[in-house]
């Protein structure tokens, strides 16, 4: 492991991060995912049966290629059994063309399309950019003012408005931007009801009316740690006044307020949601990471 934490720190070392924490959270990534070479619960998760391939065929592989170690493991776009790819969670060097056929024929029976990496936000694309991840620093960050837009907690009274809410969102959304299709999907009723009672759920108001949803959690993206925004939802008939990086930094002064600790509000938006990078560009959040899809080749 250390000479993937050499490396992976030098790969992201011009992230906004102080170096010995984004020590600690490539250290704590790497454990994790090594963990998941010989974890059967992660195995599990997978569509084994479906595929009629082993369960254990699923559990992550450190491939020894050349000398140089890579830690990959199988994937699904969007969950879709028809759109399998291999992720490269972490490495000790860069990859090249013999690097990407050499992890392609160790998967081959999952018949993967792409192999997905991790990039720095500021480097050059390498292949199609799936999806981005944004985020802000919250600590030492100024508080932000807002005379109309107010946030509350969600209740569990509120369920119901905030199932119609999220629905009628995400079906305006679909129209707009077809592609969020098979790639995205709304929280279901059980993640909405366990999300209310953790408190991550907050009803966005304008001047007393409800206008709006967003769902922010504890927990991370990639190896980033803080809080993440799973879902944020305005109402068709209210967008077009920056409601939602409005809500965005009333969160960061909530979450901002709640540690001590050097914290970074994180969320992943597709490369084809236009809106939702506006949002957080406005919200002051910048692309920290970004996942890429580079073509699977096996010859």
């Amino acid at each position: 492991m250390d000479m993937m934490l050499k490396f992976m720190l030098s790969q992201y070392a011009q992230l906004p991060v102080p170096q010995d924490i984004l020590h600690s959270w490539l250290e704590k990534w790497i454990s994790e995912q090594e963990r998941y070479c010989v974890d059967s619960t992660f195995s599990a998760r997978f569509p084994w049966k479906e595929t009629g391939l082993p369960q254990d065929y699923f559990l992550q592989r450190k491939l020894n290629i050349d000398g140089q170690q890579f830690l990959t493991g199988p994937r699904y776009r969007g969950g879709d059994i028809n759109s399998p790819f291999i992720d490269l969670v972490a490495s000790d060097s860069s990859i090249d063309c013999s690097v990407l056929k050499s992890i392609c024929q160790e998967w081959a029976q999952l018949k993967p399309q792409y192999i997905r990496i991790l990039t720095p936000g500021h480097q050059k694309i390498q292949g199609i950019t799936d999806q981005f991840i944004y985020a802000s620093c919250l600590s030492g960050a100024s508080e932000y003012q807002d005379d109309t837009v107010t946030l509350r907690p969600a209740k569990y009274a509120d369920f119901e408005w905030c199932r119609k809410a999220l629905m009628d969102a995400w079906q305006y959304s679909l129209l707009a931007i077809p592609a969020l299709r098979g790639n995205q999907c709304s929280v279901d009723d059980e993640e909405l009801r366990d999300h209310i009672s953790e408190g991550d759920a907050h009803i966005v108001y304008e001047e007393g009316i409800p206008v709006g949803l967003i769902i922010c959690e504890e927990g991370g993206v990639a190896f980033l740690n803080g809080y993440r925004i799973s879902e944020e939802v305005i109402l068709p008939a209210f967008r077009g006044r920056s409601l939602a990086s409005r809500a965005q930094r009333l969160l960061c002064n909530r979450l901002n307020h709640s540690s001590r600790e050097p914290i970074l509000m994180t969320g992943t938006i597709l490369a084809e949601n236009l809106p939702s990078i506006k949002t957080a560009v406005k919200a002051g959040r910048t692309s920290f990471l970004r996942y890429e899809f580079l073509p699977a080749t096996f010859s």
